[in-house]
């Protein structure tokens, strides 16, 4: 369990929404119910997040993000902080500013963790300026943990996954390039890839699974760790923001371990979200029905109208049991093996 008698103080930097869960919206009450004091730099302020027919809003410019950056410390602010997390940021200018500051914060607190998502895009769609990729890799010094989604490690790595050796082989390009924690989030790869004794009997060649990969401080090879968990049909937003911000807390918990484990600390995470987006079909599945007259059971893609999205919002305060005690109200189908 989270130390709640340490003080832990995050910095999230990501976007935010008026409306529904996602950017720090998705990241903030899981990490303030693990123990967590969050502080929250907003780099995008939009009505409600982009699964929507429209929304409105603005985007902070890299100078304002430094200007926020100046009256914390101007106030001795920085300090505390033990912790940074970093999800959408989509500029490059503000993304190198943010990696200035990182860098000062370490300065001060050496023993910071930094935990970074490098959004960028999903399933062959890139939807960030491509120059902002080598920035990441650039990164990759800087950060503690990382956690991209396949397409996000593909570019990373610059190799094509499409097998579980290559998704392997992806993770130890990363870590060449400087972090020691590589968490590939949503993963692909071929049934036949995965070790028969955590398969699951509805998996198909279209399952997500979810890879870790852990420099041993030791021997300096990596360990590596599989996960399944069942996934839901429907549509689903925030959940990536969400799981990064738990990695923080979790990877905290296990740092106080004598042999800290990334492959526990991550599965505690998936547990977490699996049952959030469990909950979250569930009240899909009730909601299509009644919006649609009966005439969609499950959705499949992006909704066409606001309320459809509206209730595909994620269940989080409703989950607020399963993001803290994970293992005692998670799904037992999810499993894990050392690759």
């Amino acid at each position: 369990m989270i130390d709640r008698s340490v003080a832990y103080r995050a910095l999230s930097i990501q976007s935010h929404m008026v409306s529904g869960y996602c950017g720090n919206k998705a990241a903030v009450f899981p990490l303030q119910i693990l123990g967590f004091d969050v502080d929250v730099l907003n780099t995008v302020q939009f009505s409600n997040h982009t699964g929507y027919p429209s929304w409105t809003g603005n985007r902070l410019a890299d100078t304002d993000v430094q200007e926020l950056f100046d009256g914390l410390e101007k106030n001795g602010l920085i300090d505390d902080y033990t912790h940074i997390l970093t999800g959408y940021i989509g500029n490059y200018a503000i993304l190198d500013t943010i990696k200035r500051f990182v860098l000062k914060l370490k300065s001060v607190n050496p023993n910071l963790i930094y935990v970074c998502d490098p959004v960028m895009g999903d399933w062959g769609r890139l939807y960030v300026a491509p120059e902002i990729v080598p920035l990441y890799r650039n990164i990759l010094q800087v950060a503690n943990v990382v956690t991209p989604n396949q397409f996000e490690a593909e570019i990373l790595a610059d190799i094509k996954i499409d097998s579980l050796v290559t998704a392997k082989e992806a993770a130890k390009k990363l870590h060449f390039l400087g972090v020691s924690n590589v968490i590939i989030t949503t993963l692909k790869v071929p049934f036949k890839d995965v070790p028969s004794e955590i398969r699951l009997p509805t998996a198909t060649d279209e399952s997500l699974y979810c890879l870790t990969s852990q420099t041993d401080p030791q021997t300096g090879s990596p360990r590596q760790h599989l996960i399944v968990f069942p996934t839901y049909r429907g549509y689903f937003s925030g959940t990536g923001d969400m799981f990064t911000a738990l990695v923080v807390a979790r990877w905290q918990e296990e740092l106080k371990k004598s042999s800290p484990s990334l492959a526990a600390a991550t599965k505690l995470v998936v547990m977490s979200v699996n049952a959030v987006t469990r909950r979250t079909w569930e009240n899909q599945v009730k909601h299509v029905k009644k919006l649609t007259n009966g005439e969609v059971e499950y959705l499949d893609g992006k909704p066409s109208t606001p309320a459809l999205v509206r209730c595909c919002e994620l269940q989080m305060v409703q989950s607020k049991l399963e993001i803290e005690k994970p293992e005692m109200v998670g799904e037992t189908a999810i499993k894990m093996t050392q690759l």
